[in-house]
């Protein structure tokens, strides 16, 4: 618990201190430098079923997004940050059955960059992504009809930080790329368990793995057509150590408005970590690619 307060009092810290210097420039710049906006999206799903013939289960899933956005650009400078929150539970059955959780993630970055030109930027780039609640896996024990809850994840475990310095390549809005030779990545697994077990790639009983190597983080972003838009996030890493062997972490939504408070959401993640070895659905244990769908229709407020 030590850990994880000093960890969120040292980013809370750190996001003070920039939010008071975007705060003193913002007072004489932000008509004409500052474009910021965030949304807040909530979306339920309730099935109900009673002596239904063809079968099936009740359910009921919630869940929840909440993003936002600050960027500046003025003459030379160029300063990009983002925030995102998101969880989502279900249950199945009745009510005496437990909520699983279906989302969990907690993304933070900033970028800040000096123009050569208005395509070619030197960029130095911090990204920090974590969860808010434990993680478990159901499985099968022999003998039993009730599966077993094994904690797989936690807050800070894994945590992730990565900080790099590298050229950005940006030709048109909504699209860039950012190649960084000079990027160190931070891997946290501060829960006493999983640290012990050796999960995400950490030695056995620490609780921190530093890498160097190089990353290339990018955006993609384009309106397919009216009410249809289209966001790419991606960041490959390779340690050197270990180069050409690369972690993949790419995330791809598509939004559909249906008006001002309604959308529905189609989201894709794909992460390949060779230093993470995950549970496949046969029951077997080994590195794999791990992908996430979700499609939600929900209540959606833009700020």
């Amino acid at each position: 618990m030590t850990q994880k307060t000093i960890l969120f009092l040292f980013l809370f810290s750190i996001q003070q201190v920039w939010a008071q210097n975007a705060s003193s420039e913002a007072e004489a710049d932000s008509v004409v430098y500052w474009k910021n906006g965030g949304s807040f999206a909530l979306n339920i799903q309730q099935v109900g079923l009673t002596n239904w013939a063809a079968g099936g289960e009740s359910s009921l899933a919630i869940g929840g997004t909440l993003e936002g956005f600050a960027n500046y650009e003025r003459e030379e400078v160029v300063w990009e940050n983002r925030a995102k929150f998101g969880y989502g539970v279900i249950r199945k059955g009745d009510n005496t059955n437990r909520f699983e959780k279906t989302d969990d993630a907690i993304i933070l970055s900033s970028k800040y960059s000096q123009k050569f030109s208005q395509m070619i930027l030197m960029s130095a780039a911090i990204n920090f992504r974590t969860q808010m609640d434990e993680g478990v896996k159901l499985e099968n024990v022999a003998g039993q009809s009730e599966k077993r809850r094994v904690l797989i994840s936690d807050f800070m475990a894994p945590g992730y930080l990565q900080a790099s310095l590298g050229l950005t390549y940006r030709p048109q809005a909504g699209l860039s790329a950012t190649l960084a030779p000079f990027t160190g990545r931070f891997t946290f697994v501060l829960n006493d368990s999983l640290s012990r077990a050796g999960s995400f790639g950490v030695i056995a009983g620490e609780k921190i793995r530093s890498e160097a190597g190089i990353s290339l983080i990018g955006t993609f972003e384009r309106t397919l057509m009216k009410n249809v838009e289209l966001k790419t996030n991606y960041n490959f890493f390779s340690n050197y150590e270990k180069f050409p062997n690369t972690v993949v972490n790419i995330e791809a939504g598509l939004n559909l408005k249906v008006n001002d408070f309604i959308q529905s959401k189609v989201n894709t993640q794909l992460i390949y970590d060779d230093d993470v070895k995950v549970t496949r659905s046969d029951g077997t244990r080994g590195r794999d690619v791990q992908l996430k769908n979700v499609i939600t229709v929900g209540f959606t407020l833009k700020f």
